[in-house]
């Protein structure tokens, strides 16, 4: 038998040597097991209930016959279990740290190295089968060659000497999962930037083996990957076209066409190199220009100087209805021996021939009734002029003119994206196929991460992968090429009358919209917004667009009536516009009241053709009125030099463009507009409400219903205070 020594002749420990944790695998769960070393013997840790019993002294047996007099310190031995605890570990009944709910993977590659940072001492991991990590940080090596329509990108990726193949790796990122599995069984985690610098690439690229076919469109991707990389190496051809589409050095210039009858602005010219670049590599574009620097003139340049290249092959321009008569009319000023075809009206052959011909206009319209021969006929350029007609990719429009068949292809309008992103993708699908990936791809990486969290990464990243092949100028960039303007807010008050009826209206619709807001939610009141905001800005025009009965007076109506004479009286043109065609018809009246001559122009104006010459060529005709929706494309009116925006739009992108009939190439004088604007009313509210989100309006809203569907319950409760 064993004889125990008096107690108190032992050596007394108070403290631990070490903290140890035993790691074994137990079905689907990691088990851990925590012991506290006490002079060699190490005691395990017991649940936090039986803690009590650990205080008392203990007599310990060691190896052999030795004996320890232990007083276990409860609280370092406590905060070492908490510190466990914080990893996500549970401890069962028995004592022991059970890992079951969490990723056990994950745990092993990030929580036990901090564990052992701490002084932790780790037994057992080399005995794991199920879960074996490798901690290894991954290195990346990228070769690039050059092909003729597309680029050959060889992926070799290593954590030490264990390889991983793509298509793991694609797995991975396609799952946004941080693990990988490795060759040998065990798994690896991929640095967070790998997420960005590699998920567009395998997605979009055509996966073999070690190696990525990458289309030469997607040549900023391989960019960004190959500038993160310490081991790389590329061929000329991948770094001459990456130069070229950086910032577009080495493009040659075009000299313009002998038979162009004018010149073009320096920027203009660029356009023009920029269009070659682009056919060189064969690649679709979108000219994005703002309204008023000869997007037209610049296209009408490139269509010229293919002729001259030989174009065995007509082109074909698409383009709103209300804009092909200012087609024809720039093809006559400035490429008079182009044969064009207008493909419009009912008079129009079923069985067209155009090969006799260098340009054929149609219509959207027609696009989607002729389409059935339409998508037989070969074209050399296909060209959509206001290409956000195809910003719903599931419209007809659009599936059409993804039918059409060219060699090449452009897109040309002021607004790419006018309420979201997806209108981005419909119109690049067309122009370069493939380029952002499917609908549902593009959706999930780029609508979402951009609209619903305003996720800057993810807009960055879209803006690089497009920036090749959309070329926009703002007139502020190009401002010493174009004539000045001077935009002026012009302030007027309501008179007494009128005021009392806006404030009857804006005390009901504020008590109707709120109730309604409350009752159904703010989405489906809408409608109920935008009747009493529509009430309240017709009453800031003319109390008579709302009631016929009342008063016969406005302090707005009587403002702009000064200024108009006096605009007129000195031999000035100028156009009107206002969204409201009843408002248009009150001043017609006065007009002709007084018997001064005007042009007039709304969305029911049939031939829009006659009445835009006879203001450019008939020195009578001083003022012109148009309506908002007749107006906003296609309108060259660089006679007037004056613009009264007489009510202010949801959006002021819409009141720039109406400026910009005026202010547009072509123009030599100095260009005034005013914007009129009545104090205290909703009017000035709007303007203000402008301001607030002018980042959002700048960033991807463009249109009236697009900052519309951007209100919220307290713009809403401001704007009929």
């Amino acid at each position: 038998y064993l004889v125990l020594p008096e107690q108190n002749q032992l050596p007394l420990l108070t403290s631990f040597s070490s903290k140890q944790i035993e790691i074994f695998e137990q079905e689907e769960a990691l088990v851990l097991r925590l012991a506290f070393v006490y002079g060699g013997k190490a005691l395990a840790c017991l649940p936090a209930d039986q803690n009590l019993l650990l205080g008392q002294e203990q007599v310990q047996h060691r190896e052999g016959v030795e004996f320890i007099r232990v007083r276990r310190d409860l609280l370092a031995e406590s905060q070492a279990r908490e510190q466990l605890l914080a990893t996500g570990a549970k401890q069962n009944t028995s004592g022991e740290f059970v890992l079951r709910d969490l990723n056990v993977i994950d745990w092993l590659l990030r929580e036990l190295p901090a564990l052992t940072a701490q002084g932790f001492e780790v037994h057992g991991e080399d005995r794991l089968q199920r879960f074996r990590v490798n901690r290894a940080q991954p290195k990346l090596s990228l070769s690039v060659k050059s092909n003729i329509d597309w680029f050959d990108c060889h992926l070799l990726v290593h954590f030490d000497d264990i390889a991983l193949s793509l298509k793991e790796l694609r797995k991975a990122l396609l799952q946004g999962s941080k693990h990988v599995h490795l060759s040998d069984g065990s798994t690896g985690i991929i640095p967070d930037e790998w997420q960005q610098q590699l998920v567009h690439l395998l997605n979009l690229g055509e996966l073999a083996e070690d190696n990525v076919k990458v289309s030469r469109h997607h040549v900023t991707l391989i960019d960004m990957l190959f500038n993160a990389l310490a081991v790389k190496q590329a061929d000329h051809g991948f770094r001459e076209c990456l130069a070229r589409m950086q910032n577009f050095n080495g493009i040659p210039a075009v000299p313009l066409p002998e038979n162009f009858q004018g010149k073009l602005r320096p920027y203009q010219s660029r356009g023009l190199d920029w269009f070659y670049f682009l056919k060189e590599f064969r690649f679709g574009g979108c000219l994005a220009d703002d309204m008023g620097l000869g997007k037209t003139v610049q296209t009408l340049a490139l269509l010229q100087n293919e002729k001259k290249l030989g174009a065995n092959l007509p082109s074909l321009i698409v383009c709103p209805t209300s804009v092909i008569f200012n087609w024809e009319n720039e093809f006559k000023r400035f490429t008079p021996d182009l044969k064009i075809v207008a493909h419009t009206g009912l008079a129009r052959r079923r069985d067209p021939d155009f090969e006799n011909c260098d340009v054929v206009l149609t219509s959207y319209g027609l696009l989607r009734r002729d389409l059935e021969f339409l998508k037989d006929a070969k074209f050399h350029y296909l060209i959509l002029d206001e290409s956000q007609h195809i910003k719903n990719p599931a419209s007809q429009t659009a599936k059409a003119a993804r039918l059409l068949q060219a060699e090449h292809r452009l897109a040309l309008t002021g607004t790419p994206v006018e309420n979201n992103t997806t209108e981005l993708w419909s119109q690049f699908n067309f122009l370069n196929p493939g380029l952002l990936g499917s609908l549902h791809y593009f959706n999930e990486t780029f609508t979402k991460p951009i609209e619903r969290d305003r996720d800057e990464a993810s807009a960055h990243m879209l803006r690089k992968m497009i920036f090749p092949f959309i070329l926009r100028r703002t007139k502020s960039e190009v401002e010493r090429d174009l004539p000045e303007k001077s935009e002026n807010l012009f302030y007027c008050k309501m008179l007494k009358e009128q005021r009392k009826l806006y404030d009857h209206w804006r005390d009901y619709y504020r008590a109707h919209v709120l109730q309604q807001i409350n009752l159904s939610g703010l989405d489906k009141s809408r409608m109920y917004v935008l009747e009493g905001l529509t009430r309240l800005r017709q009453i800031c025009c003319h109390p008579h667009l709302v009631d016929t009965d009342a008063a016969p007076e406005s302090g707005k109506f009587e403002a702009f009536w000064g200024m108009l004479r006096e605009i007129v009286a000195e031999n000035h043109k100028v156009l009107v516009f206002s969204q409201f065609v009843r408002m248009l018809r009150l001043i017609a009246r006065q007009l002709d009241s007084h018997h001064i001559p005007y042009k007039y122009l709304d969305g029911h104006t049939r031939d829009r053709k006659t009445p835009v010459e006879q203001f450019q060529t008939d020195p009578h005709a001083k003022v012109f009125l148009i309506s908002l929706k007749a107006g906003g494309f296609g309108l060259n009116l660089t006679a007037a030099d004056y613009v009264i925006i007489y009510d202010p739009w949801w959006n002021p992108a819409a009141e720039a463009q109406a400026i910009d009939r005026t202010h547009r190439i072509g123009q030599n004088k100095h260009v005034f507009a005013y914007k009129m604007i009545v104090r205290d009313s909703v009017e000035e509210k709007i303007l203000q409400l402008q301001e607030r989100k002018k980042a959002l309006i700048a960033d991807l809203i463009s249109t009236d219903a697009g900052l519309f569907k951007q209100l919220t319950v307290e713009d809403i409760r401001g704007l009929f205070s």
